[in-house]
């Protein structure tokens, strides 16, 4: 069951977060502190999923006032509660617009008693996104000489909380979760960044596009998620395959995959 219920959930975390952030993310917050439960018929059991993240698991939809009861942690514990045949609590512990730290240091720290809960089968989380377009909007902004410290800055955040909250969650979370997973970057914006910058190289004198420039940083970010995930006993949802790529047909059952 396990090992069937991580392939199941596994692409549902990467397929399902149905919310794109936008370039006004940092801007807005909204913050999602919300218990929802399956309740599925002729059952006994009860497990929990605890979500910790940004305005993916916020259910961020464009609006401070209204939030997505469908964002990525419900539709999941729709899909468990028929899985293990179970009634399934989705927890969120969610703030749209927050950047890595304030996940790590305000939700995943702070309200560590959700994932405590005896009843915790599963635990999820995804940060970074706000580091990143908050970075992104700097750099547009940019005239004169373009300084790239501010994108540095927010790759190397992102490792730096990614890790800890691996390692916190390791340590604190109830010894019967039975998985953990991340959940890692798309790329909103993909094509409206493929122009030229305001500002110019320091080396070459010349404008970069900006798609260039933001992509390997996106890509590194995401390296960093999946890498310590496979060292400290995560699962990587990869989320940038699932929204970046084509749909296609890998098995050649005549369905796409996504």
């Amino acid at each position: 069951m396990i090992s069937r219920f991580r392939v199941s959930l596994r692409w549902l975390l990467a397929a399902l977060p149905l919310l794109v952030l936008g370039s006004t993310a940092s801007a807005n917050t909204l913050t999602q502190n919300v218990s929802w439960t399956i309740d599925r018929a002729g059952t006994t059991a009860k497990y929990r999923i605890v979500a910790y993240g940004d305005s993916i698991y916020a259910g961020y939809n464009g609006s401070t006032t209204s939030a997505a009861k469908y964002a990525a942690p419900t539709v999941d514990a729709e899909y468990l509660s028929a899985l293990w045949n179970a009634d399934i609590e989705s927890v969120r512990r969610a703030k749209s617009g927050a950047v890595a730290s304030d996940i790590y240091n305000n939700k995943i720290v702070a309200e560590r008693s959700y994932m405590q809960a005896a009843s915790t089968r599963v635990v999820t989380f995804e940060m970074c996104g706000n580091d990143g377009l908050q970075a992104r909007s700097s750099f547009k902004s940019q005239t004169g000489t373009c300084n790239y410290a501010g994108l540095e800055t927010a790759v190397n955040n992102c490792k730096t909380y990614v890790a800890a909250a691996m390692d916190y969650i390791n340590a604190n979370a109830y010894a019967g979760v039975k998985l953990k997973i991340i959940s890692n970057l798309y790329y909103p914006g993909y094509n409206a960044d493929n122009v030229q910058s305001s500002c110019t190289d320091a080396g070459t004198g010349a404008k970069v596009n900006v798609r260039d420039v933001l992509l390997p940083r996106i890509v590194r970010m995401n390296y960093w998620m999946c890498e310590f995930a496979r060292l400290k006993g995560f699962q990587c949802a990869d989320s940038f395959a699932q929204y970046m790529g084509a749909d296609y047909d890998s098995n050649g059952d005549g369905q796409v995959d996504s």
